[in-house]
């Protein structure tokens, strides 16, 4: 068994359909995962804010953007104007429901399920294509078997039982079309695995099916050793271990969720990411290859913020960080980086969301100072013990970069530092020539 996602861009036309379709094997049994269509699920959420705000006009003309994205995908798909009808009337279903949301301008779950419909137009429209090219292929909607805990946590046993119960009533059929990003929660209403999510669908699935190889398809070759956005130089990472992998995605590497190797790590099932605008290209494997020595790749996490308490009640004092944590857990807060001294803690959050009750809740323990606009720029590599770089044969590439707090030791596979982040482009550029250009990256300092 396979699994193979594909993302947004590489369902967002006809042409791009087509050729998805023209890889497949009908002959190797194959799970494939689709986002909605590239763009769309950004229509969705605007709509969304565009109701809260009242703003009906605006939203029933996302709604008509929404509609000709998929209507123009489907007049150069089809052929039969049968499978035509078929189509629209499925996007006109969904369109419905978003409409019915607007007039009512309902609670927060409705916002769930209004978000779920860009990945069941997408699978709809490709699963009736495929049907029109005679593939013997089943959908299997993921609101059937994708079920989350109360803790938002993929519920392993459950998933397991619906998927397989679903996937035997097409006995004999060795392809499948599901849904990637959308599940649902402990309560039965319609949810989500947040954005990118498409990706942990593909891994779970993976992970339950015991899949030989888990595929993401994209439209760049691989993962980049930095971020072709800002840097010219980039190149493809052809082989990453798991771990590797774990941090690119946790710190900024866009082309993975961050969640979605753990699956697949614990089931050993290698992950290729691919483009599916040069098939051809090898992309790059997810592994448990390692090497050991050698930095491997850069990236960058903006929307940073930095969060200072001072308390002379911290020296020599248990207890103290317990409490400190204990705010940001009552927030649902994730904490990226964290520094210490005797009598004061910063730490780095990436979700401002609930940043003003934490503050208040703070300002309880200790003087409080809060600074945002910053990012945090990974360096991924192997700092073991034996074959340790240097943290200075780094710091040498960002001399003129004023670094604010720097992680290493937590994890022998990342180093990070943070940093304003108007002076984050020029960060990756340095780093990119004095670490690869200058090959840091296959050397060691002792």
């Amino acid at each position: 068994m396979r699994v193979l996602k594909f993302g947004g861009s590489s369902i967002s036309t006809a042409e791009r359909i087509r050729k998805i379709v023209s890889l497949i094997d009908p002959l190797k049994r194959t799970v494939f995962v689709f986002s909605a269509v590239g763009g769309v699920t950004n229509l969705l959420a605007e709509v969304i804010k565009k109701t809260k705000d009242g703003d009906k006009e605006l939203s029933n003309e996302l709604i008509r953007k929404i509609r000709e994205v998929h209507y123009l995908i489907i007049s150069d798909l089809f052929a039969s104007n049968n499978f035509k009808q078929i189509a629209e009337m499925k996007v006109e279903d969904s369109l419905k429901l978003i409409s019915s949301y607007i007039s009512r301008r309902n609670i927060e779950q409705t916002e769930k399920e209004i978000l779920a419909q860009g990945e069941i137009i997408s699978c709809s429209i490709i699963y009736l294509y495929m049907l029109e090219q005679e593939f013997d292929i089943a959908y299997v909607n993921a609101l059937r078997f994708m079920f989350i805990d109360k803790y938002k946590e993929p519920n392993n046993q459950k998933i397991s039982l619906k998927l397989n119960k679903e996937m035997k009533k097409y006995n004999g059929c060795r392809l499948f079309i599901t849904n990637g990003f959308i599940c649902k929660n402990y309560k039965g209403q319609v949810d989500n695995l947040n954005r990118g999510g498409s990706d942990y669908t593909a891994t779970i699935i993976g992970s339950i099916l015991n899949a030989s190889v888990i595929e993401i398809w994209t439209d760049i070759d691989g993962l980049q050793n930095n971020d072709p956005r800002y840097v010219e130089s980039t190149f493809p990472i052809r082989n990453l271990s798991y771990d590797e992998a774990c941090e690119l995605a946790y710190f900024g590497a866009k082309i993975l969720h961050p969640l979605c190797i753990i699956p697949a790590q614990k089931k050993r099932i290698p992950i290729i990411l691919k483009n599916t605008l040069s098939p051809e290209d090898q992309g790059t494997v997810i592994s448990e290859y390692n090497i050991n020595k050698g930095i491997r790749a850069i990236a960058a996490k903006d929307g940073i913020t930095v969060i200072k308490i001072k308390s002379g009640r911290m020296m020599q004092a248990y207890g103290f960080l317990s409490r400190i944590f204990g705010v940001f857990e009552k927030y649902k807060t994730p904490v990226d980086m964290l520094t210490t001294s005797e009598i004061s803690v910063a730490m780095t959050i990436d979700n401002d969301s609930s940043l003003k009750p934490i503050s208040e809740d703070l300002d309880k323990l200790g003087e409080v100072e809060i600074s945002q606009n910053h990012s945090i720029i990974c360096v991924v590599g192997n700092f073991n013990d034996d074959h340790n770089i240097s943290i200075q044969s780094i710091i040498e590439g960002l001399n003129s970069i004023p670094i604010l707090m720097i992680s290493f030791g937590a994890s022998k596979k990342n180093i990070s530092f943070l940093i304003n982040t108007s002076d984050k482009i020029e960060a990756l550029n340095l780093l990119n020539q004095h670490i690869f250009n200058q090959q840091l990256c296959s050397i060691t300092v002792h």
